[in-house]
């Protein structure tokens, strides 16, 4: 079949299906889509809420927890120990399927009555304030990591110690406010390293020691601004830049500035790949329009997922699975479409907070069990004529949301269907938005609420230097700058109003002499988001000898401009200098 393009129904912009994506969904029997790829992606991440975490009481031992659902939510909430426990089973809330009813309305329903757990977090120890983790220790406000010991205020921080206010870190320890890094031993304020030790403000750097401030750098030690500089001047340098809050912010907006303007940046960033376009992918094979995937095959539209993904399609966070399609963290599952959070599925869609669920359709909480439709079981031959009929409905009778948007067999579940809103979700980091646009295009906003709790101290008050910080400051409540300066922006990110110092922190910026910061946790993280590129990409050509940037050199293989083409998730307005491959290496190498 040949390529078509379409009008997307949720911001009309057009998209194109190409041929070998109409392979794939006749390979497991779906309809085209009808939103973009950038919708579709907005669409699941509505449903996943990493970071907002509130207090309220577990539903069946009515103790105090920790939950990403706030204590109104809709249906019941049980704690880690109740929700695995057999106190409690899925299939007493079941129901027979009407066929008078659109499918949806009566997996809303189902959606209500049915417990659900209050976060997913599995062989924590002492990590009580982590959603979307697994077998850490002693942690803090983390969020879609594993293996991982005292470390605080990170998202995707895996198999690291010792790191703070880090996102997208793999196997580093004693690392502060960074981002896209691995390997990497006490490194400060910087992005996409690899095996950098006892540096801070680096980008684009591999094997570098003791170096500051510098860009595309291999190899080196003592470098700041690029050039070398004995031990003495590195020290002093570095104590006069990094020492106070006043410094920093300069250093900080400076060496942003650098970056855009000096810096090479290759189209993508990735190693050891075969046909693959997108950014931050490794070891893959026929990956295309993806992100932050490790170790996949065949995979498009599909964004953080390792351990092996193969042959799916418009998924995150999808680790090992296979054939899966338009799902949200659903790890070693096969065949299975439209799935949000569980292990080991098969054979199943529409489905949510499943384990071991094989040929099931449209059922929520259940675990072990198979031919169930709307958390009812059946025998095989029933199961396969309801599931057929309700497939033929989804077609002809199709959901209709508050948007006027229609929603068939093979779409994600509808926006107005989530428990959580936009600005609580990841949504908001990959695709940010204001209440007024989220409004209009039909997601929930979660408004800005005054906190209850009264600062004690102004980010103002702050001192300048980690010197001056006694352990008096454990006790404070300070009000965070970005509250204080502009609370309806805040709010867009989910700006907590005020924080507070823990101990481990307070004693890692002594250790390392960095200055408090004057922001929350939150929005720390979400102006470290806000660095990385987006997850869309553009046709461009490499800017190798064009005007304005700099000139081929005689072993880049072309004269003047050089010619090659790719995908890049730099937007052709952005001021960075792109280059292709060959020509990176030939500069940077």
């Amino acid at each position: 079949m040949n390529s078509e393009t379409k009008k997307c129904q949720n911001c009309k912009n057009d998209f194109t299906i190409e041929s070998e994506d109409f392979n794939f969904y006749e390979k497991i029997n779906v309809p085209p889509p009808t939103f973009c790829p950038q919708c579709r992606l907005a669409r699941k991440l509505v449903w996943r809420n990493e970071r907002s975490l509130y207090k309220r009481t577990c539903d069946l031992c009515k103790n105090n927890i920790i939950s990403m659902y706030k204590a109104n939510a809709e249906f019941p909430v049980y704690c880690h120990d109740c929700w695995w426990s057999d106190k409690w089973d899925p299939l007493d809330y079941s129901r027979d399927y009407d066929f008078n009813t659109p499918f949806f309305e009566q997996f809303k329903a189902l959606l209500k009555v049915t417990p659900r757990p209050s976060s997913y977090s599995t062989k924590n120890v002492n990590s009580e304030y982590c959603n979307f983790t697994a077998h850490l220790k002693s942690s803090y406000l983390l969020f879609g990591s594993w293996f991982s010991e005292n470390c605080g205020y990170g998202q995707t921080v895996l198999e690291c110690k010792d790191c703070w206010d880090c996102l997208f870190i793999k196997n580093c320890e004693l690392c502060f406010s960074s981002v896209d890094c691995t390997q990497c031993n006490q490194l400060f304020f910087s992005r996409n390293c690899t095996n950098c030790i006892d540096s801070a403000f680096l980008y684009d750097c591999r094997n570098c020691q003791n170096c500051l401030f510098s860009y595309n750098l291999r190899n080196k030690n003592y470098h700041v601004f690029n050039k070398p500089v004995s031990k003495e001047e590195f020290q002093k340098i570095k104590k006069e830049m990094l020492g106070s809050y006043s410094a920093f912010k300069k250093t900080f907006l400076d060496f942003q500035k650098t970056i855009q303007e000096k810096a090479l940046h290759k189209f993508m960033t990735g190693e050891r790949n075969y046909n693959v376009s997108g950014d931050f992918i490794y070891n893959s094979k026929n990956v295309r329009d993806s992100w932050y995937i490790i170790d996949g095959e065949n995979e498009r539209y599909a964004v953080r997922g390792s351990k092996n993904p193969k042959d799916c399609m418009d998924v995150f966070g999808i680790n090992a699975g296979e054939l899966v399609y338009e799902s949200n963290n659903i790890d070693f599952s096969s065949r299975c479409i439209v799935g949000i959070n569980g292990e080991n599925n098969m054979e199943s869609s529409y489905f949510i907070d499943c384990d071991h669920l094989n040929n099931s359709f449209g059922c929520i909480s259940v675990r072990k069990k198979e031919y169930c439709i709307l958390n009812k079981q059946y025998n095989e031959k029933t199961y396969k004529e309801i599931k057929a009929k309700i497939i033929a409905q989804m077609s002809d009778v199709p959901f209709v949301d508050n948007k006027g948007r229609t929603c068939k067999y093979g779409e994600f579940f509808p926006v107005e269907l989530s428990p959580h809103k936009y600005n609580e979700t990841l949504a908001q980091e990959y695709m940010p938005l204001t209440e007024e646009k989220a409004t209009e295009l039909g997601y929930s906003w979660d408004s800005i609420e005054e906190k209850s709790y009264v600062p004690t101290k102004s980010w103002k008050d702050l001192p300048d230097t980690i010197e001056k910080v006694d352990d008096g400051i454990l006790s404070e409540i300070i009000l965070c700058q970005a509250w204080d300066l502009d609370k309806k922006s805040a709010q867009n990110h989910k700006c907590t109003k005020a924080f507070r110092i823990i101990p481990d922190e307070l004693i890692m910026y002594k250790k390392w002499n960095i200055p408090l910061p004057q922001k929350c946790p939150s929005t720390r993280n979400f102006e470290l988001s806000q660095l990385r590129n987006p997850v869309n990409f553009w046709p461009r050509s490499c800017m190798c000898g064009s005007v304005g940037s700099p000139q081929a050199t005689a072993n880049h293989g072309h004269e003047g401009k050089c010619l090659n083409e790719f995908e890049t998730s730099y937007s052709p307005d952005r001021p960075e200098t792109v280059y292709c491959e060959t020509c990176y290496q030939q500069e940077v190498s």
